[in-house]
């Protein structure tokens, strides 16, 4: 366990020392837990336990090491989960990256020419002007790093964390059933309001808490 944290009952899975997840999963069960925390979907036996419990009427949280969202989906299928069940338990999928800050002591405004906007807003995609709608004008400001004493000449201080929230409607668990490619689950996923990592990053660059160097950076792994 990485904390110990108060008011949960923690328990660290050694199948060579103690019980193997199913056996754990199965004891907390018989607990009647409101809510189960699973530190990582790692193998088949983790995820198949983690979603009958989810379809016993039990919430339960995990993690999974995926580039996006909707590659989640398709991570899981391919590791030998149900399309049906999986479908029936899922609520949602939310990705997230950290990204540098700019330091609010000495980042420097600039105005960005037209190429470079047009390059943001094609980065961003068809729905820039419903969901974003910032225009191009002589006032726009963007920020540079630059560097003091505060952020020890970094030009960044901190870090804020980008996310990509893809909830389980109905028509997404439909496309789970039919074992949609990803392009295809993310193409429909932002039709229905999704924001991107991208996306949300080009968002916190208009609002001049980071810059497109930081937002690519992590975007593009």
């Amino acid at each position: 366990m990485e904390i110990t944290q108060y008011g949960l009952r923690q328990l660290q899975v050694n199948p060579k020392a103690g019980p193997t997840f199913a056996q754990a999963m199965r004891a907390f069960l018989r607990a009647d837990p409101d809510v189960i925390m699973v530190g990582e979907m790692r193998d088949h036996e983790t995820v198949k336990m983690g979603i009958e419990a989810s379809l016993t009427g039990h919430l339960v949280f995990s993690t999974l090491h995926t580039n996006s969202a909707p590659e989640t989906i398709t991570r899981l299928i391919d590791m030998g989960m149900d399309p049906f069940n999986f479908a029936d338990s899922l609520l949602g999928i939310l990705a997230q990256r950290l990204t540098r800050v700019l330091c609010p002591e000495c980042k420097e405004p600039y105005h960005p020419d037209q190429q470079e906007f047009d390059y943001i807003k094609n980065l961003y995609g068809e729905y820039y002007d419903e969901r974003v709608n910032i225009p191009y004008t002589e006032d726009l400001t963007l920020y540079h790093p630059k560097g003091c004493k505060e952020c020890n000449d970094v030009g960044y201080r901190g870090r804020i964390g980008l996310y990509e929230l893809l909830l389980g409607d109905r028509s997404l668990k439909i496309q789970i059933i039919d074992r949609c490619l990803v392009d295809d689950l993310r193409e429909a996923a932002i039709k229905g309001g999704m924001t991107t990592l991208l996306q949300d990053g080009i968002h916190n660059t208009f609002l001049g808490k980071t810059d497109m160097k930081q937002v690519m950076s992590v975007c593009s792994r």
